[in-house]
């Protein structure tokens, strides 16, 4: 199946960036469920906050390259949450092949977590970009705090505890791709990237090596020792880079960031009202120990990672539709500007490709003159 050029979200945009468009490679798509088998579980009942230990399930959405592609894939993604009672699927083609034969190589992984609540499927855009350019990406669906089992009471706390838990049981697990009957010598385990949104940046930059503030703990005194980091904390070692879109950092201490060494980008708007785009600056400016750049997008607000809006929602309320929306820029091109960005910094970073000019240089190289417009990359 041929669908035309520009009829499927992420295909090149005219005068987008160099490194925006997809790869040569064909891409297959899977999913699956990997269960950690004893996870602390938070819930709210009628004495308050309730603790035990059991099995956590996470649903994986996998974007891998392939062998060839039929591009027959509808991809499935939520309106709405469960918890309101609205809750609706809908679909959206894709350029890719569900359950395509993989094309066997030591590609270098991206794990990719999601904001609050969200969807494994938000960023399908940008992993399927990457799938094409010879990663493996694999988007963690949070339980408890996904659109389709969102929780009504105790999700922020489950958020809170979870996030980095699950990356790093996700990370620690890639070499069961090996002993996957479909997807074994898919990829390198020795060479991750991690990719976090809004909490799934917060979850990110704790997997890398940031700590919790004394001053917010107290805030959560139910959950604050399963919060607080042993003294021997260190970043997971399993991870090469990190890209963080707009992360929540509002929990951390910008002043304990020595742990947080590995190479990261970040991308904020700066009307980010969410997490605060100043106080996003700052936690960047702080964080010395890590090789680090950060991409500004000016008068851009919270949603900088999401994929563009689907037609069934052009008819909601602003409540709805601006879960991929912005109320300045078109979410299609910051999708084509967070590829471009993304590629540079991971090539450089987990492939030895140095394109590491498209961040440091000014004026921006790779951008046709005047379409750099609102676009500010910085070096630590």
């Amino acid at each position: 199946m041929h669908r035309p050029e520009g009829t499927v979200w992420g295909d090149a945009l005219p005068g987008g960036p160099e490194l925006a468009g997809r790869g040569s490679l064909a891409v297959g798509f899977t999913e699956r469920t990997w269960t950690d088998p004893d996870r602390l579980v938070i819930r709210k009942g009628k004495n308050g906050l309730e603790k035990g230990r059991a099995g956590r399930a996470l649903k994986l959405s996998i974007f891998y390259p392939a062998v060839s592609s039929r591009e027959d894939v509808e991809y499935t993604d939520y309106m709405g949450r469960a918890d309101l009672g609205n809750l609706q699927a809908f679909t959206y083609p894709g350029r890719g092949e569900r359950d395509a034969e993989p094309l066997r190589s030591a590609f270098p992984a991206v794990v990719v977590s999601h904001g609050y609540p969200g969807s494994r499927m938000l960023l399908s855009n940008l992993c399927e970009n990457l799938a094409s350019k010879g990663y493996v990406a694999v988007a963690i669906g949070h339980t408890d705090n996904t659109y389709e089992d969102f929780l009504k009471e105790g999700s922020l706390e489950s958020a809170l505890v979870h996030r980095s838990a699950d990356q790093r049981y996700v990370i620690a697990h890639l070499d069961d791709f090996m002993e996957d009957e479909q997807l074994h010598d898919i990829l390198n385990p020795g060479k991750v990237g991690l990719i976090g949104f809004s909490m799934g940046g917060y979850g990110a930059l704790r997997t890398l090596g940031a700590r919790w503030s004394e001053a917010a703990l107290t805030e959560y005194p139910d959950i604050a020792e399963d919060l607080r980091e042993a003294e021997d904390f260190r970043g997971d070692p399993h991870v090469t880079a990190g890209v963080l879109f707009a992360p929540a950092v509002f929990w951390l201490d910008e002043n304990r960031l020595q742990d947080l060494t590995a190479p990261t980008l970040f991308v904020c708007g700066t009307a980010d009202r969410t997490v605060g785009y100043d106080r996003v600056r700052s936690f960047w400016e702080k964080a010395g120990n890590s090789d680090r750049y950060l991409v500004s997008y000016q008068a851009c607000g919270h949603n900088v990672a999401n994929n563009p809006a689907p037609a069934c929602a052009m008819g909601e309320s602003w409540e709805i539709f601006k879960r991929w929306a912005d109320p300045v820029w078109d979410s299609r091109n910051l999708n084509q500007l967070n590829a471009h960005f993304v590629t540079a910094f991971l090539d450089t970073h987990l492939k030895g490709v140095n394109r590491l000019s498209f961040l440091e240089e000014f004026p921006l190289p790779g951008f046709r003159e005047g379409c750099a417009a609102g676009v500010q990359a910085e070096k630590g």
